[in-house]
C-alpha cells in the first residue's frame, strides 16, 4: 500500500533521483528540497511511496508554495512506472488539503500547453485562466495558467 506524507530531509536523495529521471519536472537544486523539508516554511512537499523508504520506492512528489491566501502548485512528478495509477491525483488531493488547512482561498498552477496534464487538472476542477506565450524552453512552449477556488467550509 502506498502512503502520502510530508517530505523530510531523508527523502531528498530519492526526490533528486526522481527529478533527474523526469525531464518535464522543474530541475531544482538539492538545497531547495532541503529547505522545503524544514519544519517551518511556507512551502510544503509531499511524497508518495510504498511502505519501505528506499529511493526506488518513491512513486512521486508534489511541491506547493503558499503566499497570503493563494497556494501555487509548483510541481508534481510521478515515476514513469507509476503513471496512470492515481499517484498524481493522490498527491494533488494532499496539496489541496494542505492549502485549504493553511488558509488558501485559491490554488494556481502553470502547465505546458502541449501536456496531457492539462486534462488531468481540468478533471480535478481547475479552469484555464490565462496564457504565457513562450514561457517554457527546451522545447519552447506556452504556459497555460490554471486555477481552482478552495473553500474551507467557513
Amino acid at each position: 500500500m502506498a502512503t502520502v506524507r510530508r517530505i523530510t530531509s531523508a527523502d531528498v536523495d530519492a526526490i533528486m533521483m526522481l527529478q533527474a529521471a523526469t525531464p518535464e519536472a522543474p530541475q531544482w537544486d538539492r538545497a531547495v528540497y532541503e529547505g522545503i523539508a524544514a519544519p517551518i516554511t511556507h512551502r510544503a512537499a509531499f511524497r508518495i511511496a510504498w511502505a519501505a523508504v528506499n529511493a526506488e520506492d518513491l512513486l512521486g512528489y508534489a511541491v506547493a508554495h503558499l503566499t497570503a491566501d493563494v497556494s501555487e502548485l509548483e510541481s508534481i512528478a510521478v515515476a514513469k512506472s507509476a503513471r496512470r495509477a492515481g499517484i498524481g491525483r493522490d498527491l494533488l488531493k494532499e496539496v489541496i488539503e494542505w492549502s485549504t488547512a493553511s488558509g488558501a482561498q485559491k490554488i494556481e498552477l502553470e502547465v505546458r500547453s502541449g501536456s496531457s496534464a492539462v486534462a488531468f487538472y481540468e478533471s480535478a476542477g481547475f479552469v484555464v485562466e490565462g496564457l504565457r506565450r513562450r514561457y517554457y524552453r527546451e522545447p519552447e512552449d506556452d504556459a497555460i495558467l490554471m486555477g481552482k477556488r478552495l473553500y474551507s467550509g467557513d
